[in-house]
């Protein structure tokens, strides 16, 4: 009997990888660990913290003293306080370095809420709060915008570089100053005095349409719509100063 010849196997080829070929496979694995790595630093070094702010006692007026800051105030007859929050940001993502916190203090009938830094420059305290609707209401800040609305007492908001929104506002006096930035305001009552000043953006003020004004309105390269028919007669006056932008009166 005749027995077959055993076939020959061949041998496996070897696999072989060049050395830029690893250092490629490497570099690929390595790429995606490196950015989780970034944005787990990232968070780690941002701190966000939200306050809450509640005050029962009786409330006339509010002064907020911020800086970087947003402010928001809503006026309600159903809120016999204030009551909120601020929301506190600092960390190399919020721009800064140094913690920030809240000032709370009730003297007299007057809330302040101011932002306190522990050395310095710091992070930011935006502020969200609702008020009663009688109150007055004063803010200073920087680089944020305010809105302010549904509150009859006197207003006096002041900021740089940020937007000014005042809606349903009453028979307080008004005065409302920014920069670059546009300034909005709506009344249902008929203050003795509105002042709106700023630059390089539009004015735009309803007023409540019962009350006479005269409108001292000037704005350069930018064209003032009166449409609530100024009286020079008024002993009510509207100032409005801006510059490259349109003025809105009606």
């Amino acid at each position: 009997m005749t027995s077959e010849p055993t076939p020959t196997r061949r041998p496996i080829t070897t696999v072989r990888i060049s050395t830029v070929a690893l250092l490629g496979i490497v570099a690929a694995i390595a790429v995606p660990a490196g950015a989780t790595a970034l944005v787990v630093s990232g968070s780690v070094t941002e701190k966000t913290e939200q306050v809450d702010i509640n005050q029962a006692g009786p409330v006339e007026k509010i002064v907020v003293s911020d800086t970087d800051s947003s402010v928001h105030i809503t006026g309600s007859a159903a809120v016999p306080g204030v009551t909120g929050h601020a929301t506190l940001q600092w960390g190399e993502l919020g721009g800064d370095s140094h913690p920030v916190s809240l000032g709370q203090s009730l003297a007299n009938g007057v809330l302040t809420l101011s932002k306190v830094c522990d050395n310095g420059e710091c992070g930011t305290a935006d502020i969200d709060i609702q008020v009663p609707s009688s109150v007055s209401v004063q803010v200073v800040t920087t680089n944020g915008g305010v809105q302010v609305g549904n509150v009859s007492g006197s207003v006096n908001l002041k900021t740089t570089n940020g937007g000014i929104t005042a809606d349903r506002l009453g028979g307080g006096d008004t005065y409302l100053k920014t920069t670059n930035a546009p300034i909005k305001a709506a009344f249902v009552g008929g203050p003795k005095n509105i002042t709106a000043l700023t630059t390089n953006s539009p004015v735009d003020i309803t007023t409540d349409g019962r009350t006479s004004y005269f409108d001292d309105v000037q704005t350069t390269n930018g064209d003032p719509n009166l449409e609530n028919g100024s009286d020079r007669h008024s002993p009510n006056l509207i100032t409005v100063r801006t510059t490259n932008s349109p003025v809105t009166v009606k």
